[in-house]
């Protein structure tokens, strides 16, 4: 009633989408009273304005245009209206045209603009917008205009592309469907009209309307004409709905497009590189329907499987490309979500047991019967348990090295589509049940399997890619972000396009005054002549970089202009510019091999072949030890306890030492004895300063002193010296160095390694690989879930109708009931109280008690907390009470799995899913509940009795610390005499020995065992000290291990090593063996998790 057809469709024709959402918005555009401040993210309502006003020669400017009061001044004198663009800076001397602001004087009308009388056109209008939606501005600016927002919306979305795929693929159907919309809006407009003149026909009638011949007539006449146009408008109705019947058929391609968009909106929950624009999907989704795929077929049905086919694929190489080779499997498993939700069984119950069933972490051991009732839950996997039990053929699958290639059919599929299609994720929810290790391995195969074999290389950047990504693909007007993780340049790579592309590239450094002045005019003169331009290192710059892209938006270069931008990934980079550029990340290349070849690389040869010769020894020692120390990084944290930023900026230091050091030695001669190097100095260097500075953890320099010992050495020059001992897949175990010193030497016995390597050529066991694969496979799960929306179900149709898991009757969105149910079984799980220790004059001076009372107090208030939570989001989502802000936060939180910040009360694993937390939590209380028990029945006494779950404790240190007070006080010794002294005792109950002695349960030693008291090195992943045994002795009668048979270990609150509780020392069972724990990461942990 706002609108006619015909403003309607001269909208369409200046490139207003035909949605729901953008006919409102345009109607408040011609309709408003405040001036109207637009938030347009995607552009279409500027590029919609500009077309429509452009016949009144609408004029557009922002505020960082210098011309920007003179063109405000012209506007308002000649009434041309005004587009304002990037209000984000307001300028106040809008305040009075806002205000309207206005006097009249002897027939003008005046506005004051600063010190200046205007005469204002009546004709006169204004229009502010936004590209940025997050923007906050103030209440006064608020009040003074009207929000319109074209933020786009789902089924806005929706809509959009339904139109572009029908005006690709049946234009006719398209034709034909816009005729109709068109008539059916006329035929309303005049159903309307004639209701109107049957009114005024009846207001005007006088006396008796019967015997009014002339108002009879006009009567029927009305009715006649009514009926005809009733009748024309069920014909189009019913032409309609064949049309509409023609439209359904490429409905499930538009709610994927909708799909997709939206996760891509919301990969900024992972990573702040991830940001894209409506216009960057759609050049994915215009290119995916003009395919050279399509070229030979013309039956509806094939083009558009060819067509969702490209769109997947098109989406998975432009984003994966940009993304970082971590969360690229994430993406691919998001879009095959999204493609497997578009069939006709979308598998949801399956998905969201693969999402929410994670049972096995880093350092766990599997449980085969508890993975396969887990997996029982699901229909399909009923009979499992029965079917691995005792099973032969099942175990020797478990145990290949790779399961996921050939998966043994346990289910049983409801029908024989079914069965079809399910075969990729049931093979992925047994690989993920009973090998967790090969679970990323796995989503690969899920991947291919739904989309195609070669899906997850289609991101790759091979050789040519990047030209034809620069050339065809991205216009002038978008700028190329060439990203790559800090220490790693990748500014070479643009130089090599422009090489190849025969084009000469202008380099311009950034983060200085000239700098930028340099920038802004290389620019300039490059959007007008065509050329290409290169700014390197703008993440130093954000604040300029965030201008930068404010005028990049007003240009309009050269078609040949292209603009590159190269960076280190820093959360500093403004949400535009990542926005409005097309991202490239480049990481290097993973492995000892390739990291020796650019660090080598990297050193020109008149540096190497510099006198003295041993120099280049020296420098093939530290490309060692950097690749070594680098490679690390990657078994975090079996590696090192955290990911340090070991960067070439270290190298190139050290690099610079050695010339120093070296050459004060060598003092000109052509030769240096390898006694006479400083090595000490240099290792002193390395470790303290250039490398070690970097290190907080004692352990950690530990190791790192550990292997500059066995590099940094005169010995090194020996030719039966090898760098590396007790590697598999090596004969002898050993990796001998080059036998020459020259530059050519090294490359050619570097050009002889294996491509790939196992953790054991960096000193770490190869189990470590296992356990980097089952992290790597949790993370992903967490991104996965993390990116789960909280949908309703009008969003998730399928096919053209409408999705509904839930029993009939019940309006409520899935997600709510899954919630629901989820957080009932929560409930179930907890215990519904826990009873608080009393507290007595002569309890509270035991140290133990007042540890307990804090641990009970604490676990107690939590409970109440977290009961208390759960009970109202299951009230909310049984519709039982209204949501607070507190409860829409939590329900966000908990249906991505995420810990609510109120339950945060004890340090977890940063990646810790809210299932994991609740069971963990679970346990931690009934362990309070049990130790409140014996206090109650057996008085304080009972406290130092307790066998503790060192790592359920919410404090284990003040445990320690407890003992440790504990004993000072019974006996009266000073805490300076006490020593803590560790025996671990085979699985047995029983008090302690002694009052000096407490047992601790459930810490487990990393890469190695202990038996007999003795530790030794081992290839499994953990194994269990199922009673050990603290005891603090006086240092008299302490009898400390030898250091040659002994070592000290770290014990850690979780498998993350991100907080160390203490140390304790072990005897080994070989002598001289401390090195090899050092190396393989080896240490104590209180708990599981992580």
């Amino acid at each position: 009633y706002l609108s006619n057809p015909d403003e309607r469709l001269r909208w369409t024709s200046n490139a207003l989408p035909s949605d729901d959402l953008c006919t409102e918005n345009a109607i408040i555009l011609k309709r408003f009273n405040r001036y109207p401040l637009i938030v347009d993210p995607s552009g279409q309502a500027t590029e919609f304005i500009t077309n429509e006003y452009k016949g009144k020669k609408i004029t557009r400017t922002s505020f960082l245009d210098d011309s920007f009061r003179k063109t405000l001044e012209s506007a308002l004198r000649f009434g041309t209206p005004l587009l304002v663009q990037d209000v984000e800076s307001y300028d106040p001397i809008l305040n009075p045209v806002l205000n309207r602001e206005v006097r009249r004087t002897g027939g003008r009308t005046l506005m004051t603009l600063g010190d200046q009388d205007i005469d204002l056109s009546p004709t006169f209008t204004i229009f502010l917008s936004t590209r940025d939606p997050s923007v906050d501005f103030s209440p006064d600016l608020c009040s003074r205009v009207t929000f319109v927002n074209f933020t786009v919306t789902r089924s806005s979305l929706q809509n959009q592309c339904l139109n572009a795929v029908l005006q690709a693929e049946r234009p006719d159907v398209d034709k034909k469907r816009g005729d109709l919309l068109r008539m059916q809006g006329e035929f309303q407009a005049r159903l309307r009209q004639l209701e109107q003149e049957l009114l005024r026909a009846l207001s005007a009638a006088q006396g008796n309307i019967l015997n009014d011949d002339a108002i009879i007539t006009q009567l029927e006449t009305l009715k006649k004409e009514a009926a005809e146009v009733s009748a024309k408008a069920a014909e189009a109705d019913q032409v309609m709905e064949e049309v509409e019947n023609v439209s359904r058929q490429y409905q499930p391609l538009a709610q994927s497009c909708s799909a997709i968009f939206f996760t891509l909106e919301g990969l900024s929950q992972l990573h702040s590189l991830y940001h894209y624009s409506l216009q960057f999907f759609l050049s994915m989704f215009n290119a995916a329907l003009h395919t050279q795929d399509l070229s030979g077929l013309t039956e509806p049905s094939k083009r558009l499987e060819v067509i969702t086919g490209a769109l997947f694929r098109v989406t998975f190489t432009r984003v994966g490309r940009g993304m970082l080779q971590q969360d690229q499997i994430s993406l691919a498993v998001l879009l095959a979500r999204i493609y497997l939700r578009s069939s006709s069984t979308p598998f949801d119950a399956e998905f969201q047991h693969f999402l929410r069933s994670q049972i096995v972490t880093g350092a766990q051991e599997l449980d085969t019967a508890k993975a396969a009732n887990k997996l029982a839950e699901l229909a399909c996997f009923k009979n499992l348990p029965g079917l691995v039990a005792k099973n032969d053929e099942f175990s020797a699958w478990v145990n290949q090295v790779s399961p996921e290639i050939s998966v043994p059919k346990l289910w049983q599929a409801p029908s024989a589509a079914e069965e079809e299609r399910g075969q990729a994720i049931y093979s992925l929810l047994l690989v993920q049940a009973f090998r967790p290790d090969r679970l990323l391995a796995a989503a690969h195969h899920f991947v291919a399997a739904l989309l195609s074999e070669d899906f997850l290389q289609s991101c790759q950047i091979l050789a040519g890619d990047l030209a034809k990504s620069v050339l065809e693909e991205v216009t002038s007007a978008t700028p190329l972000l060439i990203c790559s993780p800090p220490g790693y340049d990748a500014s070479g790579r643009v130089e090599e396009l422009a090489s190849e592309c025969g084009k000469q590239l202008t380099g311009i450094a950034i983060g200085s005054a000239e700098g930028f002045s340099a920038a802004e005019k290389a620019v300039n003169s490059g959007a007008k002549t065509g050329g290409w331009i290169a700014l390197k290192n703008v993440h130093l710059a954000p604040a300029w970089l965030g201008q930068l892209e404010k005028r990049l938006h007003t240009l309009a270069p050269h078609p040949n202009f292209r603009l590159f931008l190269t960076a280190e990934i820093s959360p500093k980079l403004p949400t535009n510019i990542i926005r409005t550029a097309r991202v490239f990340v480049f990481e290097p290349p993973a492995g000892l091999k390739a990291s020796l070849m650019r660090t080598l690389s990297a050193i020109p040869p008149q540096r190497m072949s510099k006198a003295p010769a041993e120099r280049s020894r020296l420098y093939f020692l530290l490309a060692w030890f950097h690749a070594v120390v680098q490679e690390r990084l990657r078994y975090t944290p079996l590696g090192w306890a955290k990911r340090y930023e070991f960067n070439e900026s270290d190298l190139k230091c050290a690099c610079d030492t050695i010339d120093t050091w070296v050459d004060g030695a060598a003092m000109g001669r052509a030769n240096l004895p390898p006694d006479k190097i400083p090595w000490d100095a240099l290792r002193t260097l390395m470790s303290q300063c250039i490398y070690g500075g970097k290190i907080d953890n004692a352990f950690d320099a530990r190791l790192l002193q550990t292997f500059l010992e066995s590099l940094f050495d005169a010995a090194s020059f020996d030719g039966d010296r090898p760098i590396v001992e007790h590697v598999d897949g090596v004969e002898g175990g050993r990796i001998m160095p080059p036998e020459g010193s020259k530059r050519n030497e090294i490359f050619a016995w570097i050009n002889k390694l294996p491509d790939t390597q196992t953790p054991s050529w960096l000193g770490l066991p190869n189990n470590a690989e296992k356990v980097l694969l089952r992290n790597l496979g949790q993370e992903m799960l967490g991104k996965v879930m993390q990116m789960q929306h909280v949908e309703d179900d009008e969003d998730l149709v399928v096919s053209g109708r409408q999705r509904t898991i839930s029993n009939a009757g019940d309006a409520r969105p899935a997600w709510m009931r899954q919630l629901c149910n989820q957080a009932n079984d929560w409930l179930g799980q907890l215990p519904k109280d826990l009873r608080r220790m009393a507290r007595t004059a002569e309890n509270i001076k035991d140290p133990l008690f007042r540890c307990f009372e804090r641990e009970v107090t604490s676990a107690a208030n939590l409970l109440a907390a977290v009961r208390k939570d759960l009970s109202e989001v299951a009230a909310v989502c049984a519709a039982e009470r209204k949501p607070t802000n507190h409860h829409r936060k939590m329900m966000a939180d908990l249906q991505k799995s995420l810990i609510p910040a109120g339950w945060k009360k004890y340090t977890v694993p940063a990646g810790l899913t809210a299932i994991q937390w609740v069971a963990d939590f679970a346990e931690r209380v009934r362990q309070m509940a049990r130790i409140s028990d014996l206090v109650a029945k057996g008085g304080i006494e009972s406290l130092r009795l307790a066998p503790v779950w060192l790592g359920g404790l919410f404090m284990p240190e003040a445990y320690i610390t407890a003992t440790r007070q504990t004993v000072a006080q019974s006996n009266r010794w000073a805490l300076e005499e006490l020593t803590l002294d560790v025996k671990v005792r085979p699985a047995a109950d029983g008090p302690p020995p002694d009052a000096s002695t407490f047992v601790v349960h459930g810490l487990r030693l990393m890469g190695a065992e202990c038996a007999d008291n003795k530790l030794r090195l081992v290839n499994s992943i953990s194994s269990e000290l199922a009673r050990t045994e603290i005891c603090w002795v006086r240092h008299e009668a302490y009898k400390k291990p030898p250091p040659e048979s002994s070592v000290s270990l770290p014990v850690y609150l979780n498998s993350t090593r991100a907080q160390l509780l203490f140390t304790l020392t072990f005897p080994t069972e070989e002598p001289n063996t401390a090195t090899q724990f050092f190396e393989r990461g080896v240490a104590v942990t209180a708990s599981v998790l992580g």
